[in-house]
């Protein structure tokens, strides 16, 4: 995963758009791409997971999952859930068919995590479209503290499950699990592309690996290349 770095900041939100991959599990086993709010000790995830345990299938599928206090669940499946207002998407959607490793057609998604300067809620933008949102004042603080971008694997049993695509990136975008164009909102809700304070982190780089680079050419901005086979 890519993270910011450093105490004392404070995050308004964060976007990304990031490939549509289908790696591999088995039962007890997730795989998701997802971008990662820290707001004190609570949070909010959004991004695809692969996950059977939640959707009963292996498709790929948007979610979100948050913390707020002791209650943490996916979707709106507890009371820190999101409230959704929009009914035309919803949560858990099939977001496929996958990117074909090689090609120059990937398949891509948008999403957002946006604070409202005025009433301080936290917003869910899929494809630009506000979909969903999360009360500010159940959060312990007002401010994001720490972004995340990444892959996220879980299994209750090894082998471990594939990352991305599930293969280890060449940091070459048609040929890897990619999350690019990524933007954080700052203290004065201004929108920053050049997040200098990032660093590439991975907590196990023999079964992944995750490379992050700032400087891309437009229209590819800050692209962050993951992913591997796992199977440890």
């Amino acid at each position: 995963m890519s993270r910011t770095k450093g105490k004392g900041k404070i995050y308004n939100g964060a976007t990304m758009i990031l490939s549509i991959n289908d790696p591999k599990i088995k039962s007890l086993q997730y795989s998701s791409a997802r971008m990662h709010v820290q707001i004190g000790d609570d949070f909010i995830q959004a991004g695809w997971t692969v996950n059977q345990k939640l959707y009963s299938d292996n498709k790929t599928r948007s979610y979100v999952y948050t913390k707020m206090g002791e209650n943490q669940c996916y979707n709106s499946l507890c009371p820190a859930g999101i409230i959704m207002v929009s009914s035309d998407i919803s949560l858990g959607f099939y977001l496929g068919p996958p990117s074909v490793r090689g090609s120059r057609s990937g398949v891509y998604s948008e999403f957002g995590l946006l604070k409202n300067k005025e009433n301080g809620n936290w917003w869910l933008k899929l494809g630009g479209q506000e979909i969903g949102y999360w009360p500010g004042k159940k959060f312990q603080q007002s401010f994001a503290n720490n972004i995340e971008w990444g892959g996220e694997v879980y299994s209750a049993s090894l082998p471990s499950p594939q990352m991305g695509n599930g293969y280890f990136p060449e940091t070459h975008i048609e040929y890897d699990a990619v999350i690019f164009n990524i933007t954080i909102v700052d203290e004065n809700f201004k929108s920053v592309e050049r997040i200098k304070n990032r660093e590439a982190y991975s907590d196990n780089t023999r079964g992944y690996k995750v490379y992050d680079d700032i400087f891309v050419e437009l229209p590819i901005r800050n692209a962050i290349y993951y992913g591997g086979p796992g199977n440890i």
